[in-house]
């Protein structure tokens, strides 16, 4: 399938049972959500591996367990908390190179911190030069209540670092951080790689794809770089009642678009 599944849908389900059920499913491209620290040891991730790879499965990114502590182990004013945290990144860098994916995300820090933008952008260059060094590339996801849900913040971002970026637009953070899909898309310009595909109406923010309001055929055919990103239906456990509505989304969607 050209449109994938992320392991986040069915949390709290266990991360290996996730997997298990998507490769029975026969979904061939997928993003691991990480939910515990012994999730990225080697004995774990050597189970992961078998699983996609005896069902032919692509593991596209590999998303940070610790997101939502990032704002105050990597983006705090107390630099010796970023330099002690740095190898709880690197255990995220290094899972991800033994799964052969291409990215790792991350959520950022919060506007109310106190490092400067600067300051911020230095922090991730750090941290995506390590992550080059495993093969694996660190991604920025616009997320809600962070630095990353203005477009702004996003496009400075991709003028400071150029190639040595890579983001992540999710759709259901920018419906809650009230930002135009298209605005965020063109902030992100080229360095735009992936995306968490959901969809909404006036009552909900986070909803199965074609469940919704959402025109999915103009967004999806808007630039070059959103038909090349790689494509994954994100969703909370909220959004259905069966597992098994959220793969009859993505095939209905792939089949919508490709």
């Amino acid at each position: 399938m050209a449109i994938g599944v992320s392991t986040a849908c069915f949390y709290p389900n266990l991360t290996e049972k996730s997997v298990e059920y998507l490769a029975k499913s026969g979904v061939k491209e997928i993003e691991i959500f990480f939910n515990s620290q012994s999730e990225t040891n080697v004995r774990f991730l050597s189970k992961i591996k078998k699983i996609s790879d005896s069902n032919n499965m692509r593991i596209i990114a590999v998303h940070s367990y610790f997101c939502s502590y990032e704002p105050y182990l990597i983006f705090s004013d107390y630099e010796r908390r970023f330099d002690d945290c740095l190898p709880f990144v690197d255990s995220l860098f290094d899972a991800g190179a033994v799964l052969d994916a291409d990215y790792a995300i991350i959520h950022g820090g919060r506007p109310t911190g106190k490092i400067s933008d600067e300051a911020y952008f230095e922090r991730f260059l750090t941290l995506y030069n390590r992550g080059i060094e495993v093969g694996v590339k660190l991604a920025q996801e616009n997320v809600n209540q962070f630095r990353s849900s203005s477009p702004t913040f996003i496009s400075d971002m991709k003028k400071y670092l150029g190639e040595k970026v890579n983001f992540v637009l999710d759709v259901k953070q920018c419906v809650r951080s009230g930002v135009n899909f298209y605005e965020m898309a063109d902030a992100m310009g080229d360095s735009l790689k992936h995306i968490h595909l959901s969809d909404h109406n006036d009552r909900f923010d986070c909803m199965l794809p074609l469940q919704g309001d959402f025109d999915f055929k103009p967004f999806l055919n808007y630039s070059e770089t959103i038909k090349n990103a790689t494509k994954m239906v994100e969703v909370y456990n909220s959004a259905y009642k069966n597992f098994d509505e959220v793969i009859d989304s993505a095939r209905q969607l792939e089949g919508l678009i490709y």
